[in-house]
């Protein structure tokens, strides 16, 4: 079968129109890499299929619509098509799936969810206890402990793509970004915000190491320890209302 290229970041922004919060390229490189399009004709086609019990036709990646069509039995067409296609059906999807993510979440954490919830479909993800977690602020021991297919015993005899998919859905779940949703504007100098500190940490021997790392350059740049006496001023200072931009 031919390798699918992924859908670019120019078909994803086509036309000029408001897409849905849940919407960007990262989750759709993840849900094209894991999910396999029907029916491979060879030579870059694809032909339809029907699933059993049901009287609608679907290419590719399930897609009903084609070309701005109908699928019909006679009905083929290209990878470019399909990876468009996808892209079409992505954004309602998205739209509804960021209905059911009642927290703020950052574009990594959206990306992943984007790609679970496409895996186990839209009714099983709004009932499922993942989602429950999330949006009940739970803890990342408890979020692992559902996602990981290391930890959960419900992948133990899943088949190895899905338990990569879930691998790398919760690594860039957990993964730092630089856009950490915030009570107000944060405009960060460096190209990872040393807010996802927070965001990311798991405890692990390499995490140790990093920070290890950082505190000897801090005091390479300041041996009084000034700046982080400031710094953890400034970070332990009560705020006068939840958001509320105080002076320090």
């Amino acid at each position: 079968m031919g390798t699918q290229k992924s859908p670019t970041t120019a078909a994803l922004l086509s036309h000029k129109e408001t897409l849905p919060l849940f919407f960007n390229q990262d989750g759709i490189k993840l849900i094209q890499l894991y999910t396999t399009p029907r029916i491979y004709l060879g030579s870059g086609r694809f032909g339809c299929y029907r699933e059993e019990g049901s009287d609608h036709y679907k290419i590719g990646y399930d897609s009903g619509r084609i070309r701005n069509h109908a699928v019909n039995w006679q009905t083929k067409a290209t990878t470019k098509e399909i990876n468009k296609q996808l892209v079409e059906d992505l954004k309602p999807f998205a739209e509804k799936v960021q209905a059911y993510v009642l927290v703020s979440l950052n574009s990594k954490k959206r990306s992943a969810l984007l790609s679970y919830a496409h895996s186990v479909g839209l009714a099983a993800f709004k009932e499922s206890y993942l989602l429950e977690l999330i949006n009940s602020y739970a803890s990342k021991k408890l979020i692992i402990k559902e996602w990981s297919p290391l930890i959960n015993s419900i992948y133990f005899g899943a088949d190895n793509k899905l338990k990569e998919r879930r691998r790398v859905e919760l690594n860039m779940y957990m993964a730092p970004d630089k856009e950490v949703p915030l009570l107000f504007e944060h405009k960060c100098k460096l190209n990872q915000c040393l807010l996802n500190i927070g965001e990311s940490y798991l405890g692990t021997p390499n995490q140790v190491k990093a920070i290890e790392y950082l505190e000897r350059k801090l005091l390479e740049f300041d041996p009084s320890q000034e700046t982080l006496r400031r710094f953890w001023r400034y970070w332990n200072q009560e705020q006068g209302c939840l958001g509320s931009n105080k002076t320090i």
